[in-house]
């Protein structure tokens, strides 16, 4: 049987598989759906736009949801603190994907062109708001979550909604909202055919990618040399670990911890050094019209960000700016070996599964949409 410690970092690596695999999948339509308006100039172009989506934007959300779901089974309190300190954004996260369904199903129902453009408007809320509200999250994980943990393990929080907007969770939501309409334009660029979208999408791609860049060495600027950050000194024996939340005073809040695992090993530069390369490497493929390596580059890029991501914040998961003992990793935060184990050979079993489900459905629905197709099969399409 696995030990504790290595089950850890397993789970580390399984959770932000899910999440990369999450933001690949629902990058995709939710990009899309921010896209809706500035690309498509009339109710066939959006129609169009939609359609290319339409098979895949709920199969999409399993990626989403098993996220949360390895979140709760692997790092119950992890999940807890977000729940419970983040309860606001999280609402308002879940109102925006309730609207995206009803844009979906229902926009065809009734031939109107209001209620078309009211769906519109709804599948536009629905995608730009998810990846802002991550981005918010994400930003105030950096700079510490306002919480702390009794000896009962209840938790308690001490934030205010209007505290979460500064300028890490803004650059950082800023970002990923960039992420998700480069990733879709790549997209785009393969599946539709027509003059005036791909137009308008090239000019968005070259657009987006410079922007990816300046936004994201931004972002890892401000992080690594202008927020504080938390560094965990050493590691509790085994059988201290049923208390290291109460207990941790290895946990230090300091100037410069953000860069701390890039300064001990200097070679993982590399990553966000590719996540810019991957970024130029779109452009100059969508110039020469090679679109399905803009489209890979788009999904390698992604990786490298996260990495990256994952690098910084290397072994923290939520840090406390209350109580910067308590605050949660990825030694402390975990399930029992038990339910780890179990969980881990259920994963073996049914990631592959998801991911193959994944790549058959858009195999075989990959075809290119045109106002011809959209037009001849009118009551086919959404």
């Amino acid at each position: 049987m696995l030990n504790h410690k290595i089950l850890c970092i397993i789970w580390s690596l399984i959770i932000s598989v899910l999440m990369t695999g999450s933001i690949i999948t629902n990058g995709l339509d939710m990009g899309v759906g921010i896209l809706l308006f500035i690309v498509g100039k009339n109710n066939i172009e959006r129609r169009i736009m939609i359609n290319t989506i339409a098979p895949h934007w709920d199969g999409n959300q399993v990626w989403l949801i098993t996220t949360a779901a390895a979140l709760f089974a692997a790092w119950p309190i992890v999940y807890a603190t977000i729940f419970s300190c983040l309860y606001i954004p999280i609402i308002l996260l879940l109102i925006s994907l309730f609207l995206r369904p009803i844009g979906f199903e229902y926009r065809s129902k009734i031939k109107n062109k209001i209620w078309q453009k009211i769906c519109d408007i709804f599948i536009s809320i629905g995608s730009f708001i998810p990846p802002f509200i991550f981005g918010i999250i994400l930003g105030n994980i950096f700079k510490g979550i306002p919480f702390w943990v009794d000896k009962y393990y209840h938790i308690f929080s001490k934030g205010y909604f209007l505290d979460l907007f500064n300028l890490s969770s803004i650059l950082i939501s800023s970002t990923i909202i960039i992420i998700f309409i480069n990733h879709a334009a790549s997209y785009l660029q393969i599946r539709v055919k027509e003059n005036n979208i791909n137009y308008r999408l090239n000019i968005i791609l070259k657009l987006f990618s410079i922007l990816l860049i300046v936004f994201f060495i931004l972002s890892f600027i401000n992080i690594t040399m202008y927020t504080k950050g938390y560094k965990i000194h050493s590691l509790l024996s085994n059988s201290n670990i049923d208390n290291f939340l109460i207990n941790n005073s290895n946990i230090t809040y300091e100037k410069y911890a953000w860069i701390n695992n890039f300064r001990k090993n200097t070679y993982l530069y590399i990553i966000p050094l590719l996540s810019i390369i991957f970024s130029l490497l779109m452009i100059l493929s969508s110039i020469y019209k090679k679109l399905i390596v803009t489209f890979v580059c788009s999904i390698l890029n992604i990786i490298s960000i996260v990495i990256t991501v994952g690098i910084i914040i290397f072994p923290f998961i939520i840090p406390s700016s209350i109580k910067s003992m308590q605050s949660l990793t990825i030694w402390n935060s975990t399930s029992s070996t038990l339910t780890l184990t179990i969980m881990f050979y259920i994963v073996i079993i049914f990631m592959p599964i998801i991911l193959m489900y994944t790549i058959w459905c858009y195999k075989k629905m990959f075809f290119s949409i045109n106002k011809k197709e959209i037009k001849k099969k009118s009551n086919f399409y959404y």
